[in-house]
């Protein structure tokens, strides 16, 4: 019998990289769910998440789903959305991110702008 070997996260730093090449990667793996890429004003990383990190990630949003559950809380769950504003030339993808104050307002939003939403609470 065969055995299942996986991979440790692996993270690459590329500096002076463009903006426009960073909206391009985010197009070419829009539906993609590795790797994710972080951008700060010309520092691109890549990362593509290990077993360990996936599964860390899905216990964390259902603790928090649960916990908001059993308290009667509103949670807005938008997983592992896109932010990024090009003017500050700044973007990320969260893992799993939450609104909890804002929950009710960001219900049924179809696109956020992080220029004029609130950032996730979680």
């Amino acid at each position: 019998m065969g055995s299942v070997v996986t991979i440790p996260e692996q993270r690459t730093l590329l500096r002076n990289v463009s903006w426009e090449t960073y909206e391009h990667l985010l197009a070419d793996h829009r539906d993609a769910p590795s790797p994710r890429f972080t951008f700060d004003r010309g520092v691109l990383e890549i990362m593509s998440p290990s077993s360990e990190h996936e599964r860390c990630k899905h216990t964390l949003s259902l603790l928090v789903d649960m916990l908001a559950e059993g308290l009667g809380m509103d949670v807005q769950n938008l997983g592992s959305t896109t932010f990024k504003r090009s003017e500050l030339e700044r973007g990320f993808e969260a893992d799993v991110c939450f609104y909890v104050q804002n929950a009710e307002r960001m219900h049924g939003k179809i696109h956020i702008d992080p220029a004029v939403d609130p950032a996730p609470d979680l």
